[in-house]
């Protein structure tokens, strides 16, 4: 496959995920609010975070615009380790922007990030987090391991 097809795919992947991320949270809001569904482990309940990681840096003006800054750069990253062919620092990168566009979209639209998958003994998070999550894992495998996570030679 060829880079310009490639990247296509990713566009594409990339359009899907932040899709998913924004159909899952509009579920969450449509469906859990005052109606949390859980067990002894796990659940579904509605928050509203107005912060950042762990609702750090609640009801900051500066947060939506340093994520904006902070999204871009991590979008170039990605690019720009794509075009270097280190694709599993690439994907890595690409994982981790569909979830900062995720949780913008929230924060411009709504001014909060809406949350709902909780676990017990963790925070409640969403799809997005869970993207940034995986993003940030292959990244560092894709550092450590070149060679088996690289995607490279």
């Amino acid at each position: 496959m060829n880079e310009r097809a490639s990247l296509l795919r990713w566009f594409s992947l990339l359009a899907v995920m932040i899709a998913a991320d924004q159909l899952t949270k509009w579920g969450a809001r449509r469906f859990l609010a005052g109606n949390p569904l859980t067990s002894n482990l796990m659940g579904l309940i509605l928050t509203m975070n107005s912060g950042v990681a762990f609702g750090l840096f609640g009801g900051r003006a500066w947060v939506v615009p340093l994520n904006a800054l902070l999204g871009c750069a991590v979008f170039i990253a990605g690019l720009v380790a794509f075009r270097h062919g280190e694709g599993g620092v690439a994907s890595g990168f690409f994982l981790i922007f569909a979830g900062f566009a995720g949780n913008f979209i929230d924060r411009v639209v709504m001014g909060k990030v809406t949350d709902f998958i909780w676990i017990r003994g963790w925070s409640v998070f969403n799809l997005a987090d869970c993207f940034v999550t995986a993003g940030a894992i292959l990244c560092g495998l894709a550092l450590v391991f070149p060679k088996r996570w690289g995607f490279h030679g």
